[in-house]
């Protein structure tokens, strides 16, 4: 299940393990902090502000929102993938912290279906069809349409 490597992490790696601890500490530090009342304006998706149509990781942030909250329905509904990244996340993060404690690398039960490219390409056709769908749901409302012609891209065109 998991695995200790007889060898300690060299500087390199416990380098790298520190940018990993931070990447995957960052959006948990942003949802507690968010969810005590700190607000960040200017976050928002750039492409969704430009063009007025959702990119595919509109609704993360909402989803990691309701996540803190403990609504996992409404996490779900702002983005299917949210409580699955989420979950990653604080996976990733647990896991380096380990690392880093014990200064030597770690393999878990999880670590090999990761690297596995099969997986990877289904995963990414996963979020591509799930984002398809978003947008024909859009189209299909008159939401995209009126969105994008509030858009500063909208407004730019007509």
């Amino acid at each position: 299940m998991f695995e200790l490597s007889p060898y300690p992490l060299l500087s390199h790696g416990k380098l790298v393990r520190w940018g990993l601890l931070g990447f995957s500490c960052t959006p948990l530090l942003g949802t507690y902090f968010y969810h005590q009342g700190y607000r960040v304006r200017f976050l928002v998706c750039p492409i969704r502000y430009l063009t007025g149509i959702p990119c595919p990781t509109c609704g993360m942030t909402r989803s990691f929102m309701a996540i803190a909250q403990g609504d996992l329905v409404k996490a779900v509904a702002e983005n299917l993938f949210g409580p699955l990244l989420f979950a990653s996340f604080v996976i990733v993060a647990v896991h380096i912290t380990l690392e880093l404690l014990t200064k030597r690398r770690i393999t878990a039960f999880y670590c090999h279906p990761i690297k596995q490219r099969k997986l990877q390409i289904i995963g990414l056709f996963s979020v591509f069809i799930y984002y398809i769908f978003r947008l024909y749901n859009l189209s299909q409302t008159g939401e995209m349409y009126f969105s994008f012609i509030n858009s500063p891209l909208g407004k730019l065109l007509f």
